[in-house]
């Protein structure tokens, strides 16, 4: 990434920029002024169990505010599934927005897809290239994971939050990847000048509230085409694992509200749940 007077999508890209640490004056001279009036609250913390653990408790102590929580590091971090969500300092971007919502709760299943659809494209602006989606939420660079997603409904009183956890890993140690039971990949390995973390944490929040704006306004519908181009499993066949159940068939990509589109032997089903796998065997006709 050059210095100079150039932006990417609002986000001043100069040398000023790259050179400023993380902090919350510097992140929000670089937020967007969509992003800038809808976040009411930024904490950066060094370390910390679980950026989402942290606004969950925080909504349950009766926070209402619209607010990000940042970490360089993790020590209790979580991923879909009980997995655990590796957090090296300054190995990655570890961050968490609670935002409160009025939609029905059966509305928010497609946030998932929405927000990987957002990580994607502010990594796109800021020079990844070659970027596909995992159903629901996965962002993988040669079919190796690069960003992850958490997202967690709080109920409080009147009001229901939806907490977005986004991982993105910038720098791991060989050390560290052989301790992830997947393969994955960071930034620092498909990006020749990966930017400094407060400029690609405002890129992510820029986008996010964007596309959380427009899904809100006009539901998943607008993002159905955007996920089927990027989609790396459409046109193959899966497996789909939820708990102990498995099913094979070919995915037909999603639906205008998110639902995975599979083609199995019975027919075409609709998923809500579940991972996706690559399937070892042919689709039984």
């Amino acid at each position: 990434m050059l210095c100079g007077s150039s932006y990417t999508n609002g986000t001043p890209t100069d040398c000023w920029a790259l050179a400023k640490p993380m902090d919350e004056q510097t992140l929000r001279n670089l937020l967007n002024l969509e992003s800038e009036k809808s976040l009411d609250r930024i904490q950066i913390f060094e370390e910390i169990d679980s950026t989402n653990s942290e606004l969950l408790r925080q909504i349950q102590a009766g926070s209402t505010e619209n607010q990000v929580v940042i970490a360089s590091s993790q020590t209790a971090g979580r991923g879909r599934r009980g997995r655990q969500w590796l957090s090296p300092k300054n190995g990655g971007i570890y961050l968490s927005l609670a935002r409160h919502f009025s939609m029905d709760a059966n509305a928010l299943q497609a946030l998932s897809l929405v927000t990987a659809i957002s990580v994607l494209e502010a990594l796109k602006e800021l020079g990844a290239q070659g970027l596909q989606l995992k159903w629901p939420n996965d962002v993988l660079f040669e079919k190796k994971k690069l960003a992850g997603i958490l997202l967690e409904l709080q109920q409080k009183e009147a009001l229901r939050f939806v907490v977005f956890g986004i991982g993105v890993n910038i720098e791991l140690s060989a050390d560290s990847m052989e301790r992830i039971d997947r393969p994955v990949t960071d930034l620092n390995s498909i990006i020749n000048e990966p930017p400094s973390r407060v400029i690609l944490v405002a890129a992510l929040l820029n986008r996010l509230c964007r596309n959380l704006e427009n899904y809100e306004s006009s539901g998943f519908s607008s993002f159905e085409a955007r996920w089927n181009e990027l989609d790396c499993y459409r046109m193959i066949d899966i497996e789909i694992q939820n708990g102990e159940s498995r099913l094979i068939g070919k995915s037909l990509g999603v639906d205008s509200e998110g639902s995975l589109l599979l083609q199995t032997a019975k027919g075409i089903q609709r998923i809500n749940g579940g991972e996706v796998f690559p399937s070892l065997r042919p689709l039984t006709e």
